[in-house]
């Protein structure tokens, strides 16, 4: 007796679920399809103007960001065909930008947007350069240089690097001249995040800068401490510092 009601009970419980099933054959998961092999093609920087103009300016057309994919696609697109891939410029006229602290980055860009910085390289190029990058991106650009290791040491000629050496570490008690290391460290990495690396930075960027503090083109120095000691600085100390900085 008990035999025939379990195989009743079987029975109906087999009918309910044939039931259901013709009622809503959807509810029935169905069998997963093969997944078609996905044909993935690497994404590009798109063409700016911004590489236009680099291209025109240094007759070098940057690598792919694909090649680098932790750097964000503005240096690749635009930024490495003046300062490298990583930060150091292939073109003395351009700073290496690799190793500098980060806020000092972020108020550089800031400052070329907002036309505080006026140099004349900043006039001529980073104004419309900056101009380009969107505000939420400069924060990430600025880390991304700061993160590289900075510009190796250059040899240059001895007797500037002597004179420059003196005046880096020790400056000139004649004319009140501050010594450089008192901001920018022994070793010309800066005393970061403010003060700049100078530490293997081009030469001829180095005494551009300071000539245009010197004449005053440049003025987004906190507290007007570059304007005051450039000014005290001849044409020839500015060739022998930069020398020497070169070498760091």
């Amino acid at each position: 007796m008990r035999g025939l009601q379990k195989a009743l009970a079987l029975g109906l419980g087999l009918a309910v679920m044939t039931a259901a099933y013709a009622a809503n054959p959807a509810a029935t998961p169905k069998p997963a399809k093969a997944a078609k092999a996905a044909t993935h093609k690497p994404k590009t920087a798109k063409p700016k103007a911004a590489l236009v103009k680099a291209r025109l300016l240094t007759g070098r057309t940057p690598p792919l960001v694909a090649a680098h994919p932790k750097m964000p696609a503005l240096v690749a697109s635009t930024c490495s065909a003046c300062h490298g891939m990583t930060g150091i410029s292939p073109l003395g006229e351009f700073p290496n930008l690799a190793g500098q602290g980060e806020p000092y980055l972020v108020k550089q860009i800031e400052d070329f947007r907002n036309h505080t910085r006026a140099d004349p390289l900043a006039k001529s190029i980073m104004w419309g350069m900056a101009a380009m990058i969107p505000r939420h991106e400069i924060r990430a650009i600025a880390l991304y240089f700061a993160s590289q290791k900075g510009a190796p040491g250059q040899p240059a000629n001895p007797k500037l690097v002597a004179a420059g050496r003196k005046l880096f570490m020790g400056g000139e008690i004649a004319t009140h001249l501050p010594a450089c290391m008192a901001c920018h460290g022994a070793t010309g990495r800066g005393l970061l995040p403010w003060f700049p690396r100078l530490a293997g930075q081009h030469q001829a960027y180095i005494i551009a800068q300071l000539q245009a503090f010197k004449a005053k083109t440049r003025t987004n120095d906190p507290h007007a401490i570059m304007r005051t000691v450039a000014g005290k600085l001849s044409t020839a100390q500015m060739t022998a510092l930069a020398a020497y900085v070169h070498t760091l």
